[in-house]
């Protein structure tokens, strides 16, 4: 199968129509589409859903996924209980849309490992108020832990009590995506392997992808092209996003091809892998995010004729 390309219509920065309209230009076979500000499931009946699919292809382009996304990852508690409905809510939308990914957004992976008194760093026995405190109650400006977060006794969670939690979340998201139709896949805010392949390892209730971001990677520290060697087994959905360190080390997100990744090695290795979902090129960030979206599609499309592909 070849590989195929996307784009984010949220990248365009226009109504949903013109938006598609743009996007057939570049051209790509695939759309993809955010369920939090463009196609939200209160929003669109039956009939509205089947419109879009019908519009999409008369384009000659699919529904390359849906985007879920979030301020917050899924173990941040605040809002937490609707940023899960919000997701829940979404996955019937991916089979009507003649799709299976859906992308939702998983933050960092906590340290399984990580069985001491605090997490993140901080030193173990800190204690923080609870509600069983009197004076916590009372004073507005005490931080009382949230019961996502907090371990036994009022302790922060440990790594491994975080862990635990992002399983049981994601193990009953993945049931319920299973029983709608579509997948789950991943957004990881780092590509720390072992954390990320005993994660996997654990849910059990429905399958559930990884998604590859090349971007990720170098703003992390990793190697893209030796995280997708390692992960590409687990990868159901590539984001094609380039970076750029500065002179202090930071790094910051820009066009394709104006960064770091090696994409003259990366994307005949992603082409000649078991991988065959899709590539979408991205641009979440910039002044001309709808220019730099179809400079990166050229880009990938030259890419792929001279690795053999027919993009």
């Amino acid at each position: 199968m070849p590989v195929r390309l996307a784009v984010a219509t949220e990248d365009f920065g226009t109504p949903l129509k013109e938006a598609i309209r743009q996007a057939a230009t570049c051209p790509v076979a695939g759309l993809r589409l955010n369920v939090r500000t463009e196609v939200r499931a209160e929003e669109f009946s039956e009939t509205g859903l089947r419109q879009l699919k019908l519009f999409a292809a008369e384009c000659r382009m699919s529904i390359a996924g849906l985007m879920c996304s979030s301020r917050r990852s899924l173990l941040e508690s605040e809002d937490l209980d609707r940023r899960l409905d919000r997701i829940r809510v979404s996955m019937p939308l991916a089979r009507k849309l003649g799709t299976r990914e859906l992308l939702v957004r998983c933050g960092r992976v906590p340290d399984p490992d990580d069985t001491g008194g605090s997490a993140d760093g901080a030193p173990d026995g800190m204690v923080l108020p609870d509600n069983s405190n009197v004076d916590s109650l009372k004073n507005p400006f005490s931080f009382a832990p949230s019961a996502a977060v907090s371990g036994e006794r009022g302790r922060l969670a440990t790594g491994a009590q975080r862990f635990d939690s992002l399983c049981e979340i994601l193990n009953d998201l993945a049931r319920h995506a299973d029983r709608s139709g579509c997948i789950l896949q991943l957004v990881c805010a780092s590509f720390d392997i072992n954390r990320i392949e005993r994660l996997l390892g654990r849910i059990q209730s429905g399958p559930v992808g990884l998604v590859f971001d090349p971007a990720t990677a170098v703003m992390t520290g990793s190697s893209p092209l030796a995280v997708f060697r390692t992960v590409y087994a687990r990868v159901g959905y590539v984001r094609i996003r380039d970076a750029q360190k500065d002179v202090d080390g930071a790094a910051l997100e820009v066009p394709v091809g104006e960064g770091v990744v090696n994409w003259t090695e990366l994307i005949p290795t992603i082409a000649e892998s078991d991988y065959h979902g899709w590539l979408c090129v991205e641009r979440p960030g910039g002044d001309d995010r709808a220019a730099d979206v179809r400079r990166g599609v050229d880009h990938l499309r030259s890419l792929l004729v001279t690795s053999g592909e027919n993009p």
